[in-house]
């Protein structure tokens, strides 16, 4: 059996690992500064994310719906994460 990864072409398996470095790097961040930060800072910087994955995409004049995953992509996919967060209650 092939694994899954090997489906996809390799621009993807490059955004896909991108992507996956971003959320870990974030979650970190936000672990570290969540006494600070309250509990929404995590999905504010995701949106602040999608924002510059945006631009990105627009200099690297890059298409939305290209065959492989780009900038693009991993801007839906932070701007899903940040308004997962939007109907969270805030504490403090």
């Amino acid at each position: 059996m092939d694994p899954v990864s090997r489906h996809f072409p390799e621009a993807s398996r490059h955004v896909i690992v991108r992507f996956g470095l971003k959320l870990a790097v974030f979650l970190i961040i936000c672990g570290l500064q969540t006494g600070s930060g309250g509990p929404t800072l995590f999905f504010e910087v995701a949106a602040l994310a999608a924002v510059l994955c945006i631009v990105l995409a627009l200099h690297a004049r890059e298409r939305p719906m290209d065959t492989s995953l780009n900038y693009w992509d991993e801007a839906v996919v932070f701007g899903l994460v940040s308004r997962l967060g939007s109907g969270m209650p805030e504490f403090g």
